[in-house]
C-alpha cells in the first residue's frame, strides 16, 4: 500500500512538472523549453513503468526532489547565442539518451533497481547528471539573471555530486563497474 503511494506521488510529481513546463514553453516557447516540457512528460512516463527497487534511499529522495525542482526556480532564456544554444541541445541530448538507455531503471531517489552499463553508461557513471550540468551552464550564460542562475548551478552541481554518491553506496555490483568506468561525471576529473 504504501509502495503505490510513494509511486503515485511519483508520477502525480513528474506528471506536474511535465505541465508547468508545458505551460512555461508555450508562454515563451524556446527550443529548450519544449525539451524541458517533453523530458519532463518522459520522466513521467518512464517513472510509471519503473522497476520496484531491491533497496532505497529514503534521504536521497529530498536530494532527487530538489534537483527536479531547483532548475523551476531559473527562467529559461528568451534567446540564446547559437554557440551556447548547441551547447545546451548536447546536454539536453545526454540527458534524454540516458533516460531511455535507463529505462526501466530510473528512479529519483539513488535506489538499487539493477545497473546499467550501456549507452552512455560505458563511458561515465553518471551521464545524465553530466548532461543535466551542461544544460544549465549554458542557460547560464544566457539567462536574464546570471548570478541567480550561476548560484542554482552550483547548488545543483552539489547535489548531484552528492546524489552520485549516494547511489554508488547503494547498487549492488557498484563497485565492480567502477573499476571499468572510473569516472563519475567528468571523464579524465572526477
Amino acid at each position: 500500500m504504501i509502495e503505490q503511494m510513494k509511486d503515485r506521488l511519483g508520477l502525480a510529481f513528474f506528471t506536474f512538472a511535465a505541465v508547468v513546463s508545458a505551460l512555461a514553453a508555450w508562454e515563451q516557447p524556446t527550443a529548450l523549453a519544449w525539451l524541458a516540457a517533453w523530458h519532463n512528460a518522459i520522466l513521467a512516463a518512464v517513472y510509471a513503468r519503473r522497476k520496484p527497487a531491491k533497496s532505497y534511499d529514503r534521504r536521497g529522495l529530498v536530494l532527487g526532489i530538489l534537483a527536479a525542482l531547483l532548475p523551476l526556480a531559473a527562467p529559461y532564456p528568451a534567446e540564446m547565442p547559437v554557440p551556447v544554444l548547441i551547447i545546451g541541445l548536447l546536454g539536453y541530448g545526454l540527458v534524454l539518451w540516458s533516460l531511455l538507455v535507463l529505462g526501466r531503471s530510473f528512479g529519483i531517489a539513488p535506489a538499487d533497481r539493477g545497473l546499467v552499463t550501456q549507452g552512455p553508461y560505458r563511458y561515465i557513471r553518471h551521464p545524465m547528471y553530466l548532461g543535466e550540468l551542461i544544460l544549465r551552464a549554458a542557460l547560464v550564460i544566457s539567462s536574464p539573471d546570471p548570478l541567480l542562475a550561476a548560484a542554482l548551478l552550483v547548488v545543483l552541481v552539489i547535489i548531484q555530486v552528492i546524489r552520485a554518491i549516494r547511489e554508488e553506496r547503494i547498487i549492488d555490483t557498484y563497485s565492480t563497474y567502477s573499476s571499468r568506468v572510473r569516472y563519475r561525471l567528468i571523464p579524465g576529473v572526477w
